[in-house]
This record gives structure tokens, sequence and C-alpha cells, in this order.
């Protein structure tokens, strides 16, 4: 099984006030038993870096970032101009400002990889047609 990481499920562990948090804990709990090759891209890592670091301190930042690159559970999908071009075209079709860039090159890496499950709060993914993990409780 492939799963996608997303920036929202990403700060939602970082950041135990997120309202999100005690559901993230459940979910990364779920692993344990089956336990998915874990993706994310270069962008949502920079995306971490600076949420985290506005809203927790560039130290917490930092250290997110080294502990995600030195990973060898996480896959660091890097774009090239390609992706980057499959990621502009599904910008366009969506036409959602609340869409990012960022989350359009998750979707084209996504499908690039045959990736259809994603760990992210961000309702976007379901609307690009990927499946959200959720827990069990």
């Amino acid at each position: 099984m492939k799963c996608f990481v997303d920036t929202s499920a990403f700060f939602a562990l970082e950041d135990t006030d997120d309202h999100n948090h005690s559901e993230a804990r459940r979910i990364q709990h779920s692993f344990t038993e089956e336990r998915p090759d874990f993706y994310t891209t270069h962008h949502v890592l920079d995306e971490c870096v600076t949420l985290i670091g506005s809203r927790l301190g560039p130290a917490r930042a930092v250290r997110f970032a080294n502990d995600t690159l030195s990973s060898r559970l996480i896959r660091m999908i890097r774009s090239d101009e390609e992706l980057e071009r499959a990621a502009l075209a599904l910008y366009g079709k969506y036409g959602d400002a609340r869409m990012s860039f960022t989350d359009c090159l998750g979707f084209a890496a996504m499908r690039a990889l045959d990736i259809r499950l994603a760990f992210a709060f961000d309702r976007h993914f379901e609307r690009a047609g990927f499946e959200r993990m959720r827990s069990r409780e």
C-alpha cells in the first residue's frame, strides 16, 4: 500500500493544539498494523517548514525538516518539469483559489505513482479523486 502525506497531516502531528492532532495520532498508530510506503513532495516539505516555523518556531521547523529528510519511511518526491506541467494543468482544471499549486503537485505525483490514499485533512484530496486515510475509531 502507498500513502501520500500532506502538510495538513504533518502539521497536525507536530502541533498538539491543532484541531486534527488527536485524529492524526490515531491514524499514525494504525500504521503499526499495516505500514504503507509513505510519499511526500519537497513542496510539501517547504510548506511544512514555513508553517511550523511561523507557528511553532524555526527550531521546530528545522528539526522537522531534518527528521523528514533523513527518514527511511518517507520517500521524497522531487518535481521535474513534466510533473510541474501536469500540476499546472490540474491547477487550471480545478480553478479553485483555495487549492494550492502544492496540492496540485501532490495530486500529479500521486497519479504518476498510482497512489490512491492520502494522509491528509485537506478535503481537496477527495475532490481530486483520492481517498483520505481515517482512523478506525
